[in-house]
């Protein structure tokens, strides 16, 4: 806002007060014509020339404002006003610097002109000078009067604690800010992102609709409830407010996108495919769009158009690691294992909180030698990665080893032979205190730097749960099975089985015992699961999984969908078979075979088609019947 004459008015002539009258009265022509009649006779009335400026630059003619409020200050530097004035026009026209030196040069002036530090923090933040912004903001709290203008301050400092990840802080701010006016977008659009960030769904809606009740058609309060519906997996909900959102002239690609990606997540490639082409076609340069192409393609199986469309998101935003590492699931899936682990390391240029990785002070390993060093080698993601990966501590050349792994691990890596000294240690934070060490390496570089071909490195062996080999299973046979994974994996609802009613072939089957280690089972399931003699609840007890290993080690076999118990069977050379989903299909198992090169052992089983888990089961159910 500009300013339109503070004290020097006191200063003014008769005339120019008639001239800032009518301009306070918003009569502008009057006014220039008043101004420009006093500076006839006044040429040197530096606050006329400040005042001629406002209202030229209220009549749309910036340039001329500018040659005014410049005049003004060559008359008399310390008129604070053209100072102000001429701040808030280089900050429109993006002239960061030059607004800065007149916002201060105002300031020397008047120290407590409460909108000036407010757009000076502003101009501040954006050149990521956070302390100082913060500093600005702060005294613009202090001396702000106007409601408004207080109401601007608190929103600004807490977009900058938020971009500064203090969260909390920022959160307070928000809630007094929405205390004065519930109804204030910004601040609504702010406080549910954070919610919406942090998992907090319940408030991040309230904020989303309080903003959709005063502005129905608001893009972004549209589309963040959109996505918040498709985490939920109510996806009807979520494609009603996507279409409200399209119905504007000219959309976001971003909504083009998460109507797709919706799509996408139902298991429905094949029609998210003509709606990223038709957005692609309206926006060629909007990476993100090829990238989600790049995805669908993957999922329809169309290899080659799937890395093009992935390298094509690469080439747009080079600085955008998740496009590098979705090129590199691509790449494994396909066996193309070099291309696929220098890729993956994209992973590592995200920020660590999104990966849920540690900042680490010390070296990266890179493939040094090890002689003499310690190194640290963190386990990433979760249990089943976890697993897969511990094939490549034995291949450590290193003088020493410190492994942070999940809890649920430790006394199963513990019997992994080593030949250095190693010290496995919980993960119980991200910040946790860690041992002096040489290098640190994260689980998934590991095969980078040591051999890329999973089939030249056998699974991790743990001796005390070795299975000895059996010339004939006894009889009965003894089988694990597991039916469903983490509820909060993404991709769930695919993985898993919808309902424990469809394992009826199975647990009908003649000659077999089964043995439930699934973790866990809800009430529903145990009533229908009572009345199958076949079937023991094997559950209790499997505190980790050295436990679960023990029980595993007794069994003939195991059947599971995609869950960490896959990989321990593979580590223990138990027979087991992988039901899997035809859809979102986890990049490890390849596309197409039934054999994996990381486990020998497992067998993959395969949906014909996205959610006809009943073939699958019925065609598993004929493979038991007949043991090979």
């Amino acid at each position: 806002m500009l300013s339109q004459q503070g004290e020097e008015s006191m200063l003014l002539s008769p005339l120019a007060l008639r001239a800032a009258t009518l301009l306070a009265e918003q009569k502008l022509p009057a006014a220039l014509q008043a101004a420009q009649r006093c500076l006839e006779s006044e040429p040197g009335n530096a606050p006329v020339w400040t005042l001629l400026g406002v209202c030229a630059a209220q009549l749309g003619q910036k340039p001329v404002a500018e040659q005014c409020w410049l005049h003004a200050l060559q008359l008399d530097p310390a008129v604070a006003d053209a100072h102000y004035n001429l701040g808030c026009l280089y900050g429109e026209r993006g002239e960061r610097e030059l607004a800065a030196q007149h916002y201060r040069a105002e300031l020397r002036l008047q120290a407590a002109h409460a909108d000036s530090l407010a757009n000076l923090g502003v101009l501040l933040a954006q050149g990521g000078q956070w302390p100082e912004a913060e500093a600005c903001y702060r005294q613009a709290l202090q001396f702000a009067t106007a409601a408004r203008s207080l109401q601007d301050v608190r929103y600004n400092l807490a977009l900058l604690l938020v971009q500064t990840d203090r969260q909390a802080e920022a959160e307070t701010l928000l809630h007094a800010l929405l205390l004065q006016d519930p109804d204030d977008e910004s601040g609504n659009a702010l406080l549910g992102s954070l919610c919406q960030q942090q998992g907090r769904d319940v408030e991040a809606r309230v904020c989303w609709e309080r903003i959709l009740q005063r502005t129905p058609l608001h893009t972004e309060a549209l589309n963040n409830l959109a996505l918040l519906y498709q985490q939920q997996r109510r996806w009807d909900e979520a494609s009603r407010l996507l279409q409200r959102a399209l119905l504007q002239a000219a959309p976001p690609p971003d909504l083009l996108l998460n109507q797709a990606n919706g799509l996408l997540q139902q298991g429905d490639a094949a029609a998210a495919l003509p709606l990223l082409q038709q957005a692609i076609a309206q926006h060629p340069r909007h990476a993100p769009l090829h990238d989600a192409l790049g995805v669908v393609c993957s999922e329809l199986r169309e290899a080659e158009q799937a890395e093009a469309a992935l390298r094509r998101a690469v080439e747009l935003a080079p600085g955008q690691a998740r496009f590098r590492q979705n090129l590199a699931y691509l790449q494994l899936a396909r066996g193309h294992w070099r291309a696929g682990w220098e890729n993956l390391e994209a992973r590592l240029q995200r920020p660590p909180a999104a990966g849920g990785l540690p900042v680490l002070s010390s070296p990266r390993w890179q493939g040094e030698s090890l002689s003499g060093r310690h190194l640290l080698v963190w386990l990433e993601q979760g249990l089943g990665d976890a697993l897969q990966f511990c094939r490549y501590l034995p291949l450590l050349q290193a003088a020493r080893l410190s492994v942070v792994c999940r809890p649920e691990l430790l006394r199963l890596l513990q019997c992994l032979p080593l030949d250095c000294p190693v010290s496995f240690l919980p993960l119980l934070r991200l910040d946790m205190a860690l041992p002096p060490h040489d290098y640190h390496v994260f689980s998934m570089s590991l095969p980078r730097w040591l051999e890329p071909d999973p089939a030249a490195t056998p699974p991790a062996h743990f001796p005390p749960f070795a299975r000895q080999p059996q010339p004939a299973p006894a009889a009965p046979r003894r089988f694990g099975l597991v039916w469903r994974g983490h509820p909060r994996h993404p991709c769930d609802h695919h993985r898993s089985l919808p309902d424990v009613r469809l394992l009826a072939p199975l647990l009908a089957l003649p000659g077999i015992r089964w043995r439930s280690l699934q973790l866990p089972v809800i009430e529903e399931e145990s009533a229908w699961l009572a009345s199958w003699p076949a079937l023991e609840a094997g559950e209790q007890g499997l505190d980790d999984l050295a436990a679960t290993a023990a029980v595993l080690a007794g069994l003939d076999g195991l059947v599971t969908v995609d869950t960490a118990l896959a990989h321990l069977a593979g580590c223990l050379g138990l027979p087991c078979s992988v039901l899997l989903s035809a859809c979102h299909t986890d990049w490890r198992w390849g596309w197409d075979a039934e054999r994996t090169p990381w486990y020998p052992t497992l067998r993959l089983y395969r949906q014909p088609q996205a959610g006809d888990w009943p073939r699958l089961i019925a065609r598993l159910a004929v493979d038991l019947t007949v043991p090979t």
